[in-house]
C-alpha cells in the first residue's frame, strides 16, 4: 500500500515537474509568430530600426523617414525614456529582431503594438522599476498580468508595456495592449500558427509583411471605398499574404524590398498575367510629368493575355460595369469586339494627373497597338452611333482627330474595373498608341506635352531614375506621393493617416514609389522602392534665396518682366520692354536684344507656343493696338508677323491662351475696352467677334472655358452680378444670362468631376455671399462668409498662369486666403496701403503660394502662411516666377536697384 501510494506520489510530482517544465519551455521557445494578434494585417520587423545611427546608404533616403516606418522608430524610441543612463537603453534594444503590428485603437486611430525579443532567463530588474527623470511608472494588473505604465513627469501617457513569455510588450495604448493581453490568456493562442511565419526571413534589417485579405476588408468596411477603388485593386495584384525584405544589393542605389515569390490566386488580372513573359517599361517618352499615379499592364503573348483577360472581365469590375459591357456587346456585336482585341498589343498604361483648377481626377489611358490605325474605324463608328444629339463625335487636332465617346466607362467595360473613372471617353491616336482620356482638354493638354517633350523619357531625372529602378515586370504601380495628395485627401489613405495623426504628403524623403511584380508558374515576384528624384537641398541652400544674375537696365521696364521658352531646349529666358516699347532679351550680347520694335504697352502675358506650327515656338502677344506673332529661329534671329488690329481700331483690354484649339493646338480670347469677346484661331486669320449684337460691360477677367451640352463655352461674369456662357458661335444658351442681383469683385471659376461627369460654377460676391451653381443655372449652396470688417471685399483670384484659382479676402492693409470652400487658410495684416500686390502661383498640385509685395520688396507664403526664403526679393516691380522642373528649385526674375536680376530658391 504505501508503495503504491508512493508511486502514484512519485508520478504526480513527475507529472507536475513534466508540466512545469513544458510549461517553461513554451514560455522561453516562444516565437513572435504565435502572438501577433489573428487581425494583424500590417507587419513590421527589423533588427535596424531602432538604431538611429543605421544607415542604409550614404546620402539619400532613410528608412526611418519613411511613413509608417518612422512611427515605428518613433514608438521604440519611446524606451529611452525608461532610464537616465542611455547604453542600458541601447543595451535593450540594439540588434533585436522587433516586431511592429499595426493595430486600432477603440477610438479608431492607428498605433503599433510592439514585440521586443529578451534573453531567456535574463534579469531585467530595471524595468519592473525604472528610475528616470524623464518618465515616471506605476502599475496595474490587467487579467492576472501586471502591466506597467509610463507617463510624463506631467502626468501626460506615454505608453505601457508588459512582460510575457520571453517578450516584452509594448504600446501607446493601453487599451490595445490590455485587449492583447486577453488574446495571449486565451487556451487556443497557443495553437496559433501565424499566416506570415511562412514567408519570414532571418535575420533580415527590415521585413514588411501585408495580410491583403484582411486590409482589403478594411478598407471595404472602415473607409467606405467602392469595390473599385485603386488601392483595392493595387492589393489584388499581391498574393494574400505578402512579404518583402530589404535588399542590400539594391539599396546601394535606392531603397529596395523584395519578395521570395509567393503563390498567388489565379484570377482577374492574375489569371491573365501569369506566365506572360515579363518586360520593361519601354513607354516612358509617352507618360507625361504631371503623371501623379501610374498603372503598368505588361506582357509579352498579346493574344494569350487578351483571350484569359475577356474571361476574367467580370471578376475584375463591378456589376454595372458588367451591364454596361453586355449592352454595348448587344449594340455592335462580337465581332467587333474580337476585332478590337486582335489589336491589342505588348502593354496598358493607366495614368492619373496631378489635379488643376479645372479637374480634380484627370486620366490618361496609353493602349498600345498593331497596326498604327487598325482601330481608328472602330472607334470613329462608337463616336457617330453614342454621340447623337449631344455634339460633334469628333473634331480635328493637330492632324489627327478626337474621338468622342458617350458610353459611360467604355476602358473599364474593354479592360476592367482598373480603368474606371471615365464618364466619356475621349480618344486620340499616336503612333503606335490609343489614348483615352476623361476629359477633351486632358487629352489635348496630353498631346500638346507629348509634341513638346514633357514626359518621363525627356526629364533627365525621371530617365536616370527609372533607368536605375525598373526592371522587368508584368505589373507596375508608380506613385508621385506630392502630386498625388489630392488623391490621397479622400478614401482609405486619408483613413489611415489621419488615425496615424501623419501628413503622407509632408516632408516625404522620397519622390517615387515604386512596386513591381512578375508572375510566373502561379507565383508573384515582387518589389518595393522608394526613390528620390534628386538629392534633397542641403541646410545650405534649403530655403535660402540666392542671386543668380543681374543686368543694369534703366528706366524699368514697361509693363513688368515676361519669361519665355525656346523649343527644342524648352529653357526660360526673360524679356522685357523697355520704356520706347522695344521689345528686348536683355542678357545677350547687344546687337542680339532687340526683337522687335511694338506700337503700344503689352497687354496681359507673352505666350510662347508654336502658333505656325513650325516645329518651334513663337511669341505672340497683344498690345493695346495690335495682335503679335515673333518667331525665333536657332540662331537668335527674329521675324516678326504683320500685326492683326481688331474692327474699328478697338483697344485691346485683356489676351489669354485659351485651353484648347479648333484645328490647331492653340487659340487665343481677346477682350477689348467696350466688353467684345473676339477668338482667334490662327495666325492668317482676324479675331472673330463672338457677341456680335452688343458688348459685355465691366467683365471681370480671367475667361473661363467650361463644356456645356457637349460643347466648349466661355464662361464670364460681369461686375453688376450677371454670370453668362457663350458658345465659340457667339450662341448664348438658355438659361444664362443669370443676374445675381449682387456686385462681383471677381469672376466665377468652372470645376469639373470627371467621375460624375458634372461641373460646378463657384463664385462669391464682393460682399462675401459664396455662389455654387450647376451649368443649368440652378443655385445648389449659398454661403455668407466671414467679413473681418466693413471695408473688406471678397473675390475668386486666378493663378498667373490661369492654372488655378483662390478665393480672397481683401482690403487696404491686409488680405486673407480662403481656399474654394471658404475656409480661411491664412491671413497677413500691416501691408503698405496702395503699395502692395498679392499674386497666387500655381506650378503644380504640389507647388503654390502666394507672392505678397509690399513696398519694394516682396515675399513668398505657402498657403498655410509660412514663409518660403529666409529674406524678402527687391522688387519695385511685380516679380514673375518660374520652376525649374524636377530640381525643386524656383527662379524669381525682378528689378530692384536699376538692375534685373534673378534669385533662385531651393524649396525641397
Amino acid at each position: 500500500m504505501k508503495k503504491r501510494g508512493l508511486i502514484v506520489g512519485l508520478s504526480l510530482v513527475l507529472l507536475f515537474a513534466g508540466w512545469w517544465g513544458f510549461q517553461r519551455w513554451q514560455m522561453y521557445s516562444a516565437t513572435v509568430w504565435k502572438l501577433l494578434p489573428e487581425n494583424s494585417f500590417f507587419l513590421i520587423q527589423s533588427q535596424k530600426l531602432q538604431d538611429t545611427t543605421y544607415k542604409v546608404q550614404k546620402g539619400g533616403i532613410e528608412i526611418r523617414d519613411i511613413p509608417l516606418l518612422n512611427l515605428a522608430a518613433r514608438q521604440i524610441d519611446l524606451f529611452r525614456l525608461l532610464t537616465d543612463d542611455s547604453t542600458r537603453a541601447e543595451k535593450l534594444l540594439r540588434g533585436r529582431p522587433i516586431s511592429y503590428v499595426l493595430q486600432k485603437t477603440s477610438s479608431g486611430r492607428f498605433t503599433y503594438l510592439m514585440f521586443v525579443p529578451l534573453e531567456a532567463f535574463q534579469s531585467y530588474g530595471w524595468l519592473e522599476g525604472p528610475v528616470s527623470s524623464k518618465a515616471r511608472v506605476t502599475s496595474h494588473i490587467h487579467s492576472g498580468q501586471k502591466i506597467y505604465d509610463v507617463t510624463s513627469p506631467t502626468s501626460a501617457p506615454l505608453f505601457a508595456y508588459t512582460f510575457f513569455n520571453n517578450f516584452l510588450v509594448a504600446c501607446v495604448s493601453g487599451d490595445v495592449l490590455e485587449d492583447w493581453v486577453r488574446f495571449a490568456q486565451s487556451p487556443l493562442r497557443t495553437t496559433n500558427t501565424s499566416r506570415f511565419e511562412s514567408i519570414k526571413q532571418e535575420n533580415s534589417d527590415l521585413s514588411i509583411y501585408l495580410d491583403n485579405v484582411v486590409l482589403s476588408e478594411a478598407l471595404r468596411r472602415d473607409a467606405a471605398a467602392s469595390s473599385d477603388a485603386g488601392l483595392l485593386y493595387f492589393l489584388s495584384f499581391l498574393p494574400s499574404t505578402e512579404g518583402l525584405h530589404l535588399d542590400k544589393f539594391f539599396s546601394s542605389k535606392n531603397p529596395t524590398l523584395i519578395s521570395k515569390g509567393k503563390k498567388v490566386k489565379l484570377e482577374g488580372y492574375l489569371e491573365a498575367l501569369n506566365d506572360q513573359k515579363a518586360t520593361p517599361l519601354k513607354s516612358t517618352y509617352f507618360i507625361p510629368n504631371n503623371t501623379a499615379i501610374m498603372y503598368r499592364l505588361g506582357f509579352d503573348n498579346a493574344s494569350t493575355f487578351s483571350r484569359k483577360l475577356r474571361a476574367q472581365l467580370d471578376n475584375v469590375s463591378n456589376d454595372s460595369v458588367n451591364q454596361l459591357r453586355r449592352n454595348l456587346l448587344t449594340q455592335i456585336g462580337n465581332a467587333r469586339v474580337d476585332s478590337f482585341y486582335r489589336h491589342l498589343n505588348k502593354e496598358l498604361i493607366l495614368c492619373q494627373l496631378e489635379p488643376n483648377n479645372v479637374l480634380t481626377k484627370g486620366q490618361i489611358i496609353l493602349q498600345q497597338v498593331t497596326p498604327k490605325h487598325g482601330l481608328e474605324p472602330f472607334f470613329k463608328r462608337l463616336a457617330i452611333l453614342f454621340n447623337k444629339n449631344t455634339g460633334l463625335p469628333y473634331e480635328p487636332f493637330q492632324g489627327g482627330y478626337v474621338y468622342t465617346i458617350n458610353w459611360p466607362e467604355l476602358p473599364a467595360v474593354l479592360f476592367g474595373g482598373l480603368f474606371k473613372g471615365f464618364q466619356k471617353s475621349y480618344i486620340a491616336f499616336h503612333q503606335n498608341f490609343i489614348i483615352y482620356s476623361n476629359d477633351s482638354q486632358v487629352l489635348k493638354d496630353y498631346l500638346i506635352d507629348v509634341e513638346y517633350q514633357r514626359t518621363w523619357a525627356n526629364s533627365t531625372i525621371h530617365h536616370t531614375f527609372l533607368n536605375k529602378t525598373l526592371g522587368a515586370s508584368n505589373f507596375t504601380f508608380i506613385v508621385s506621393p506630392r502630386k498625388s495628395k489630392d488623391y490621397l485627401a479622400a478614401g482609405f489613405m486619408n483613413y489611415l493617416f489621419t488615425n496615424l495623426n501623419y501628413d503622407i504628403t509632408e516632408q516625404l524623403p522620397f519622390d517615387q514609389m515604386v512596386f513591381q511584380s512578375a508572375y510566373k508558374s502561379g507565383r508573384a515576384y515582387s518589389s518595393l522602392t522608394f526613390g528620390r528624384l534628386t538629392k534633397a537641398a542641403n541646410a545650405k541652400t534649403l530655403n535660402k534665396v540666392f542671386l543668380q544674375q543681374e543686368q543694369a537696365f534703366e528706366p524699368a521696364p514697361a509693363g513688368g518682366i515676361y519669361t519665355v521658352r525656346n523649343y527644342p531646349s524648352a529653357l526660360d529666358k526673360m524679356i522685357v520692354v523697355t520704356s520706347s516699347g522695344e521689345l528686348q532679351n536683355p542678357f545677350v550680347e547687344e546687337k542680339k536684344r532687340k526683337i522687335a520694335q511694338l506700337d503700344a504697352p503689352v497687354v496681359g502675358d507673352i505666350y510662347s507656343v508654336d502658333f505656325l506650327s513650325i516645329g518651334r515656338l513663337q511669341y505672340v502677344f497683344a498690345t493695346e493696338k495690335s495682335l503679335y506673332v515673333i518667331d525665333e529661329d536657332d540662331r537668335q534671329r527674329y521675324m516678326s508677323l504683320p500685326p492683326i488690329k481688331l474692327p474699328a481700331g478697338r483697344t485691346i483690354r485683356s489676351f489669354q491662351q485659351l485651353e484648347s484649339g479648333i484645328e490647331g493646338s492653340f487659340r487665343f480670347l481677346v477682350i477689348d475696352n467696350e466688353g467684345y469677346l473676339y477668338l482667334w484661331n490662327s495666325p492668317s486669320q482676324d479675331p472673330i467677334v463672338l457677341n456680335r449684337s452688343r458688348p459685355f460691360a465691366e467683365l471681370l477677367l480671367p475667361i473661363h472655358e467650361v463644356e456645356y451640352l457637349g460643347k466648349r463655352h466661355f464662361l464670364f461674369t460681369q461686375a453688376s452680378g450677371q454670370v453668362g456662357l457663350i458658345s465659340e458661335t457667339g450662341v448664348i444658351p438658355p438659361p444664362f444670362k443669370i443676374d445675381l442681383k449682387t456686385k462681383f469683385t471677381g469672376p466665377f471659376f468652372g470645376v469639373f468631376t470627371p467621375e460624375t461627369g458634372t461641373t460646378h460654377l463657384i463664385g462669391v460676391s464682393k460682399y462675401g455671399e459664396l455662389h455654387d451653381m450647376t451649368l443649368a443655372g440652378k443655385i445648389l449652396s449659398k454661403t455668407q462668409l466671414f467679413r473681418s470688417d466693413p471695408t473688406a471685399f471678397f473675390r475668386a483670384r486666378s493663378s498667373t498662369n490661369n492654372r488655378d484659382w483662390i478665393l480672397f479676402r481683401e482690403s487696404e492693409t491686409q488680405f486673407a486666403v480662403l481656399d474654394k470652400q471658404g475656409r480661411e487658410l491664412f491671413s497677413a495684416k500691416g501691408l503698405i496701403p496702395y503699395r502692395n500686390n498679392v499674386q497666387y502661383h500655381f506650378l503644380g498640385s504640389e507647388i503654390k503660394f502666394l507672392s505678397v509685395k509690399s513696398g519694394n520688396f516682396t515675399t513668398l507664403y505657402t498657403l498655410k502662411g509660412t514663409q518660403l526664403g529666409d529674406k524678402p526679393i527687391p522688387s519695385e516691380i511685380p516679380i514673375r516666377i518660374t520652376l525649374v522642373e524636377g530640381y525643386n528649385k524656383l527662379l524669381i526674375h525682378s528689378y530692384a536697384n536699376k538692375k534685373l536680376q534673378t534669385w533662385s530658391l531651393k524649396i525641397r
